[in-house]
């Protein structure tokens, strides 16, 4: 009797994991569905020029130097924080590559410099936030305007264009004719990603302080030094995109570059459907939140609309993007208590 019963657990969580309707409305899927009908939208509007050679690679190439912001974004939102002085972190960490290449310095510790100058803005934010105390969202607007203000005090109007060629290559090569290099890149860097927030310890950390601090802290977790690793890897993604963000740029950096970037980065890890509030999300969901951004961009140029409304969609996707797990946690629990309801009578 007691086997039977086991078995029937057994059926029910199996049925429960492969449970295909589910599956199809998850979030994630959602996604993916929207990136479709962008994909036809295009495809209908502009034929032509969506099927010749080159353009889908180009359309991924042009936000895969948001995407490593978008991974290290996803940690702070899992905390509940937030991050918006990342853009002037990646602008700070071009200008350090750029100024040590400038003075001869090998372009591989030029880059390691510049990945460990990202780390220190983000260890920076990670003390300020986590053992100070201060509120994240105010601490990294004036580390916004801090980290952007010596990038324009050292730099001033000077433009740094002493770049290497691979920096172009990792940002604009295809492999096999049609696959960008830069995309390649980042699914390596999501799949590691991935692994460290669902399958390791820090991840669960993540999940656990995102969704009770208190209760973490009671439990034994280190919670400011779990802020503080999560703001370092921040400040770190934010320089590895810095690579990709100056090979975009055809290998020049300004003071000026990349502003307004931190909102769409902080749109497209809320579009994937990283909670705001902490301690829930997936990191394939930004994923596919970022080439939808891409495409979403490329497809509003096409069609005539200018930048500054092109922004205006940014805001709103943001806005959106945050009601909706509001809007679908009602909707479910309208639908199970008209299903209990029902039971009832």
């Amino acid at each position: 009797m007691m086997e039977n019963k086991n078995v029937e657990v057994r059926d029910l969580r199996v049925k429960e994991k492969f449970n295909l309707k589910k599956f199809l409305v998850r979030w994630e899927m959602i996604l993916f569905y929207i990136l479709i009908l962008i994909n036809v939208v295009l495809m209908i509007s502009k034929p032509n020029l969506y099927f010749a050679a080159g353009t889908i690679p180009s359309i991924i190439q042009s936000g895969m130097d948001l995407s490593f912001m978008v991974l290290g974004m996803i940690f702070i939102l899992m905390l509940g924080d937030i991050d918006v002085s990342v853009a002037s972190i990646m602008i700070l960490s071009s200008m350090v590559m750029g100024l040590m290449m400038d003075a001869g310095i090998n372009s591989v510790i030029a880059v390691v410099c510049g990945i460990i100058a990202g780390g220190l803005c983000g260890l920076f934010n990670g003390i300020l936030v986590a053992k100070v105390k201060m509120p994240a969202v105010i601490v990294t607007i004036a580390t916004m305007s801090l980290f952007r203000g010596i990038v324009k005090i050292i730099l001033d109007v000077n433009v740094l264009k002493n770049f290497p060629p691979i920096f172009k290559t990792l940002s604009w090569q295809n492999l096999f004719g049609f696959i960008p290099l830069s995309l390649i890149c980042f699914l390596i860097f999501a799949a590691i990603f991935a692994v460290v927030l669902h399958k390791s310890k820090f991840g669960r950390e993540l999940y656990m302080i995102g969704n009770n601090k208190v209760a973490s802290e009671y439990s034994g977790i280190n919670v400011e030094r779990v802020k503080i690793m999560a703001f370092v890897i921040m400040g770190i993604m934010a320089a590895v995109s810095a690579i990709f963000f100056v090979g975009r740029m055809g290998g020049g950096v300004s003071s000026t570059m990349g502003k307004g970037y931190e909102l769409e980065v902080i749109a497209i890890a809320v579009l994937g459907g990283i909670s705001t509030s902490g301690g829930k999300g997936k990191v394939y969901g930004p994923v596919i939140a970022t080439l939808i951004m891409a495409f979403l961009s490329y497809t509003l140029g096409l069609l005539g609309v200018d930048a500054n409304t092109r922004k205006i969609v940014t805001g709103v996707i943001l806005i959106i993007a945050v009601l909706i797990p509001n809007i679908n946690k009602q909707f479910f629990a309208n639908v199970k208590s008209s299903f209990a309801s029902k039971k009832n009578k």
